[in-house]
């Protein structure tokens, strides 16, 4: 009935509301969050606290972890997620959490709805970077809990929740693989949810490992090949001929091992065994595309020696 109202979710507002966050958990909180997982059952909609001090956000996020209920900093933040077509869709979003998982799981909802998402690494860097521009929108101290949307998540993405959980295992190990064996810079622009993005430059070098295990699926790394000479070069310390196109090709495959390898050891520490297939490669966009199966997956946007490339995970 309310859905029929055009409401979208109930906000629930701890403004000027007397508890007691500092010396215990207050139970009154926990009461809270406890009955408005039940009205969000009953109502079949999403229920948020919102404009809680900071200082409680810690105790309502574990109150609320294996929960639907929603929190939200303010009614700006509610109604971004609420109700995305409220704002426009190319608004600046900035982003940061201490916990990385939970600015992961914002930034890849925010990511769905297309909005363009700056995500800061830590507090230094957030402060960096709410001075050097203005947003439309920062988000701290907020957490979207999934328990409602776990059956959409996997669905729509065609991924499991395990492997997306993990998604920051492959970003983080390929900057910091390119990194190390290359010694230029490496970083990770935007992410979005979407199909493999055929509109990339022509001429690349595409290797794909599939993998299975806790985890399954396949990962595509993408690279221009003016970019894997360059990079190639620099692993190597000397010069490649542009036309040696089994050398770049190979080469690119190595960084595919490479970041793969780094991925396999991460996730072993969280006691997750993923096995990696032997990287297959393609000269052809086309052809790597008919693979994919025109699979949802993660299409990654990142930058070494401030020149993009790209990574693609899909089921």
């Amino acid at each position: 009935m309310l859905k029929d109202k055009g409401i979208k979710g109930v906000l629930v507002s701890l403004k000027d509301t007397p508890y007691s966050p500092l010396t215990k958990e207050d139970p009154n909180l926990a009461n809270l969050v406890k009955q408005l997982e039940k009205l969000s059952h009953r109502i079949d909609l999403p229920v948020a606290i919102g404009d809680y001090k900071r200082d409680t956000f810690a105790y309502l996020k574990k109150f609320s972890a294996n929960t639907s209920v929603k929190l939200f900093q303010n009614i700006n933040t509610a109604i971004l997620f609420f109700n995305p077509k409220a704002f426009k869709k190319e608004l600046d979003v900035l982003i940061y959490d201490e916990d990385k998982e939970n600015a992961d799981k914002i930034a890849m909802e925010l990511g769905k709805m297309g909005y363009s998402i700056v995500h800061a690494r830590n507090a230094e860097d957030f402060k960096i970077k709410a001075s050097a521009k203005k947003y439309d929108m920062t988000i701290t101290h907020t957490a979207i809990n999934q328990s409602s949307t776990k059956t959409h998540a996997s669905q729509g993405l065609g991924l499991s929740k395990q492997l997306v959980m993990n998604l920051p295992v492959f970003i983080d190990t390929a900057v910091n693989s390119l990194v190390t064996i290359t010694g230029l810079e490496a970083q990770k622009i935007k992410h979005e949810i979407r199909p493999f993005n055929e509109k990339i430059p022509p001429h690349v070098i595409i290797a794909a490992m599939k993998f299975k295990g806790d985890i399954s699926g396949i990962f595509f790394l993408v690279f221009p090949r003016e970019l894997a000479l360059v990079a190639l070069e620099a692993m190597l310390g000397e010069s490649l001929e542009a036309d040696d196109t089994a050398s770049i090709v190979d080469g690119v495959a190595e960084f595919c091992n490479i970041i793969t390898g780094s991925a396999k050891v991460t996730f072993s520490g969280k006691n997750l065994k993923v096995l990696f297939e032997l990287p297959k490669t393609y000269l052809s966009v086309q052809v790597a595309l008919s693979d994919t199966l025109g699979s949802n997956g993660v299409w990654i946007d990142m930058q070494l020696d401030e020149k993009p490339f790209y990574m693609f995970i899909t089921k």
